[in-house]
C-alpha cells in the first residue's frame, strides 16, 4: 500500500572481567579435533558488521566437508554489543526500552529477517504509537505548514483508510508514488544480486557496483535519480526528502540516488521486541568464543615470516596492555575513529569519510506536542510525529559548509530547524507518575535542544533568560547551555531524557569511487606492497549504502571470503 510507504518512512535512523557475564557473549566453547589448530580471528568492532561476519565465518567453516576449527575473538571499545544499534530504558526501568539507532529494518534485509527467525527472536510490526486522541500518524512539516499527514491507522477501518490514503496521493501527486516506488523496487532487485552467486563472495566492492550498474545510482544525486524516473518536484520535496532527512539528516540535493531510493524502499518495517542489538547480541553468543567489551585494539604488527597479526589490546577500565597473536585481523569499524597503527604500514588507508554530526534526544513528557507550534487550533490535528522537509525553491547547499571538512552548520536542517519528531510511545501508570500518561518522544536535531525551544514545542511555562534563543535560533550555537538546558525546565515538565551525540552515518554524498575489503601492507624488505588475504576492513560499505543490513552483509561477504581463501590454501 502507497499509504504504508509513506508512513514508514518514518522509521528509517575489558577482558576476560569485563565480558558480559549474563549476555550472549563468551560461550559457547567449540571442540575440534586436538591435531587441528584453530584459526584465531580477531574482529575489532561488535556492531553489525563485527557480529555478522562472526556469525557467517563460524556458519562456512562448520559446513566445509572437514570443519575449520576457528578461535574467535571480538573487541569493542564500547560497553555493549550493537554499535549503532543501541537500546536505552527510560526511566532507567528495563520494561521501557528505546532505540536510540538503527530502529528498523524491512522485509528485503535477509539477513536480519533470517537471523531474527534462526535465533529466535521476536520481531514487531507496531513500533511507533499515536495518542490516542491523535487524527494524523505523521506530517510532513516545512517550517511554515504541514504540506502532508497521514491519517491514524486504526485497526477497525485500516482498510478503508489504507484506501483512502492512496486517493489521497494521487490527488496530490499523480503518478510519482507510483514511478517512486518502482525505482526503489528496481533498485532494491539489482541489489539482491549481491547476495548470490555468481557476484556473491565479491572481493570488490567497486567491480560489484560498476558491473550491476548501481553506479548510475551513486554517481547522482537524489534528485537527479528521481528526475530520471519521472518523478514531480513536488513529491520529491515533500515525501522523497521528508524520508532522506528522518533517515541520514541529508536533504535530497546532498544524498546519493541509490541511499534516496533505499529510504523509500520500507515495505515490511519490523524491530525486534526488546531493541535490534540482540539479533547482533546472539550472533555474537553462537559464533564468538569472547566478547571484550571496553577494550581498545591499539596496533596490528604483522611478523613478515609467520604473517601472523600481534595486536596491542587495552583495558579501557584499568588501562592494562597486553598483546595477543592472531591469523586474521578484521577491521568492523570505520578506519578514521579507530585509532590504530599499522606496522608495516597499509599502503592505501581508507581514506577518511565525513560522518554526519547527529543528536538524538529522547525524553519523557506529559505534554503534547503545541499547535501553536505548528500554526494550528486543535491538539488533535497536530501528528503523532513530525517529518520535515524544506519550503519550495529552498536548496540545501546553502545550509551546509564544506563537507570536505566534515562540518555541518547548526542550521543545516533549514526553516524546520529538526530533522523529525517522533512519539514513541505513551506510557501509563509509570512508577512516581501514576496520574498522568508520560509521552516518550524521539528527536533528531543537528545541535543540542534547548529549553526555550522545547517550552515553544510543548507550549510549558517558562521564563527565558536574556541569552535564551527564540524558536528561529533553536539550535544556534554558542550561547550559555547551562541557562538553557533542558535541566533548567520547571519540574515535572521533562520528566526523563536521554541525549546523544554521534557520528552516525557517512554523508552520502554522489560517488564513483569505493573502499575494498582487502587491505593491503607494505613490505619491510621492498619497495613493493605485500597483500595479505589476512587482513580485512567492512566499514568502505557505508559509502555505498549505509543501514544495519548492508553492515551485517559486510561481514557475511567478507567471512565468505576468508573461508574460501583458507579452503583454497
Amino acid at each position: 500500500m502507497l499509504s504504508t510507504l509513506i508512513y514508514a518512512t518514518l522509521h528509517l535512523l575489558a577482558f576476560t572481567s569485563l565480558v558480559l557475564a549474563d549476555t550472549p557473549t563468551q560461550q559457547p566453547l567449540h571442540e575440534y579435533p586436538s591435531s587441528q589448530s584453530p584459526k584465531r580471528v580477531a574482529i575489532i568492532g561488535a556492531g553489525a558488521g563485527g557480529t555478522s561476519l562472526s556469525y557467517h565465518l563460524r556458519k562456512y567453516a562448520s559446513s566445509q566437508p572437514e570443519q575449520i576449527p576457528l578461535d574467535i575473538t571480538i573487541f569493542d571499545r564500547n560497553p555493549y554489543i550493537g554499535g549503532r544499534a543501541t537500546i536505552v530504558n527510560a526511566f532507567s526501568l528495563s520494561e521501557y526500552p528505546v532505540e536510540l539507532g538503527a530502529s528498523i529494518f524491512v522485509a528485503i534485509n535477509h539477513i536480519l529477517v533470517n537471523a531474527t527467525r534462526e535465533l529466535n527472536l521476536t520481531s514487531s510490526v507496531k513500533i511507533y504509537q499515536a495518542p490516542p486522541e491523535a487524527k494524523y500518524e505523521l506530517g510532513v512539516w516545512d517550517g511554515t505548514s504541514f504540506v502532508f499527514t497521514a491519517d491514524v491507522d486504526d485497526d477497525d477501518n485500516s482498510s478503508a483508510r489504507g484506501w483512502w490514503g492512496i486517493v489521497k496521493l494521487l490527488w496530490r501527486y499523480g503518478l510519482a508514488p507510483i514511478r517512486t516506488r518502482r525505482a526503489a523496487q528496481a533498485a532494491a532487485a539489482t541489489f539482491s544480486k549481491f547476495y548470490e552467486p555468481p557476484l556473491f563472495p565479491f572481493h570488490s566492492l567497486q567491480e560489484v557496483i560498476e558491473e550491476t550498474g548501481l553506479i548510475d545510482y551513486t554517481s547522482v544525486t537524489g534528485t537527479e535519480a528521481l528526475i530520471n524516473a519521472g518523478v514531480s518536484e513536488k513529491f520529491r520535496r515533500e515525501i522523497v526528502q521528508a524520508s532522506t532527512r528522518v533517515n541520514y539528516a541529508s536533504n535530497l540535493d546532498a544524498i546519493h540516488g541509490l541511499e534516496a531510493l533505499v529510504c523509500m524502499a520500507v515495505e515490511g518495517a519490523t524491530a525486534v521486541e526488546g531493541g535490534n542489538a540482540q539479533i547482533f547480541e546472539a550472533m555474537a553468543k553462537v559464533a564468538a568464543d569472547r566478547v571484550l567489551l571496553n577494550t581498545t585494539v591499539t596496533d596490528v604488527v604483522r611478523d613478515d615470516k609467520s604473517n601472523v597479526f600481534q595486536l596491542s589490546i587495552q583495558n579501557l577500565t584499568d588501562l592494562e596492555m597486553i598483546t595477543q597473536d592472531f591469523d586474521t585481523v578484521v577491521l568492523a569499524a570505520p578506519f578514521q575513529f579507530s585509532n590504530l597503527s599499522f606496522t608495516p604500514p597499509l599502503v592505501s588507508p581508507p581514506k577518511p569519510v565525513p560522518y554526519v554530526p547527529l543528536h538524538v534526544t529522547l525524553f519523557t513528557t506529559p505534554y503534547r506536542l503545541s499547535p501553536s507550534f505548528f500554526n494550528l487550533e486543535n491538539i488533535e490535528d497536530v501528528p503523532a510525529s513530525v517529518l520535515t522537509t524544506l519550503p519550495p525553491k529552498s536548496s540545501s547547499t546553502n545550509l551546509t559548509s564544506s563537507i570536505s571538512d566534515s562540518i555541518t552548520l547548526t542550521n543545516s536542517a533549514g526553516s524546520p530547524g529538526f530533522w523529525s519528531i517522533s512519539t514513541l510511545q505513551v506510557l501509563t501508570d509509570v512508577p512516581n507518575y501514576p496520574d498522568s500518561p508520560q509521552y516518550l518522544y524521539k528527536i533528531f536535531s543537528p545541535a543540542p535542544l534547548k529549553a526555550s525551544w522545547l517550552a515553544e514545542l510543548f507550549d510549558i511555562p517558562y521564563i527565558t533568560s536574556p541569552s535564551s534563543s527564540s524558536s528561529s535560533e533553536s539550535f544556534e550555537e554558542g550561547q550559555d547551555q547551562d541557562q538553557d538546558s533542558i535541566s533548567s525546565l520547571p519540574d515535572g515538565a521533562i520528566t526523563w531524557y536521554h541525549h546523544k551525540f554521534w557520528h552516525s552515518y557517512p554523508y552520502e554524498t554522489p560517488r564513483r569511487q569505493f573502499e575494498d575489503f582487502e587491505l593491503t601492507m607494505q613490505s619491510p624488505t621492498t619497495d613493493s606492497a605485500t597483500s595479505s588475504s589476512n587482513l580485512w576492513y567492512l566499514s568502505g560499505m557505508e559509502s555505498f549504502i549505509s543501514t544495519m543490513e548492508t553492515s551485517a552483509l559486510a561481514g557475511m561477504n567478507v567471512a565468505r571470503l576468508i573461508v574460501d581463501g583458507w579452503v583454497g590454501d
